[in-house]
């Protein structure tokens, strides 16, 4: 969607003013794309990439009062994750148009992913099929509509390692990075049981609970703020819809939480980086079992080896 330039400085605007908040981050060019989905998930707004140059756009009614903490924390965390230096500041601006709010609604409607699971926005009203499971997701600071790619591929794997179990029991579940709570509460409509989602940041884990609140018949997830090591519990199925960089970095931990012939799907992965990542994952004693793909990014699953 096409943006008006932005007004520069910080006398441009002003939070709930009727308009966009716009940051430009330096990074550099080769992981300006990886910066860029995590910046897209983190808020659950639009990105640009130029360059060596990160682009966000964020509504003004929409932005919280620490917005700018909070982006410049993300920044910091991912510049770590990856032992990147630190660059120039990032920029402000301010974009007045009072059309960009629906705009950006407009961008957000029901969608069906996989063959039953429906994803409808708040501000939206959808008639369900006798089949179809539907969440209701506002994403509010954290990620997760089901729009992004990564987000629907952790969807879809979920709803195919449900309808190949044949355990005696449903198997549970651990969504890591939990975000808008979105795949822990899909994985509860699909039959997963216990589910359990665990996000660092206590915003994320707001919005999620929250979420949960419109969504009575995934009532009996679980979630918590901190890291998987702080999970107490082993699961089934673990999924991660993180980055490349931090899944290597927290592979042991991330490893420890699935059984023994437990299911693992690691997501917000580049292609290019894929190989990376199986190449950390195989020696905890995991075996690829292949790897899904929508557009540039991929889920790879794993079996946890006996």
């Amino acid at each position: 969607m096409p943006r008006p330039h932005a007004k520069k400085g910080m006398d441009a605007g002003r939070p709930g003013a009727s308009g966009w908040w716009v940051a430009e981050v330096p990074c550099r060019a080769d992981f300006a794309e990886e910066l860029a989905a995590v910046l897209a998930e983190r808020f659950a707004v639009g990105v640009q990439v130029e360059d060596a140059l990160v682009r966000l756009y964020l509504p003004a009614h929409h932005a919280p009062a620490d917005w700018k903490h909070v982006l410049e924390n993300t920044v910091e965390h991912f510049r770590s994750a990856w032992g990147l230096p630190p660059t120039d500041p990032v920029r402000y601006g301010f974009c007045e148009d009072v059309d960009w709010n629906a705009k950006w609604k407009e961008g957000l409607t029901p969608l069906r992913v996989g063959r039953r699971l429906v994803i409808v926005p708040t501000w939206e009203l959808y008639t369900p099929e006798p089949e179809d499971l539907v969440l209701t997701i506002d994403p509010g600071m954290a990620f997760g509509t089901g729009h992004h790619e990564t987000t629907r591929l952790c969807l879809r794997w979920l709803e195919d390692v449900m309808g190949d179990w044949r355990g005696p029991s449903p198997p549970s579940l651990l969504d890591v990075g939990t975000g808008s709570g979105i795949l822990a509460m899909a994985g509860a409509l699909l039959g997963f049981h216990p589910v359990v989602g665990v996000d660092n940041d206590p915003e994320a884990v707001a919005v999620a609970e929250e979420n949960l609140g419109m969504n009575p018949k995934a009532a009996s997830v679980r979630f918590l703020v901190g890291s998987a090591d702080e999970v107490a519990e082993t699961f089934d199925v673990v999924v991660a819809n993180i980055q490349a960089g931090p899944l290597v970095a927290m592979a042991e931990s991330l490893g420890r939480k699935v059984k023994p012939e437990g299911r693992l799907g690691l997501c917000g992965v580049l292609s290019e980086h894929a190989d990376s990542v199986v190449a950390r994952y195989e020696p905890l004693g995991f075996e690829m079992l292949r790897r899904w793909q929508d557009g540039e990014w991929v889920l790879i699953e794993f079996r946890a080896c006996p």
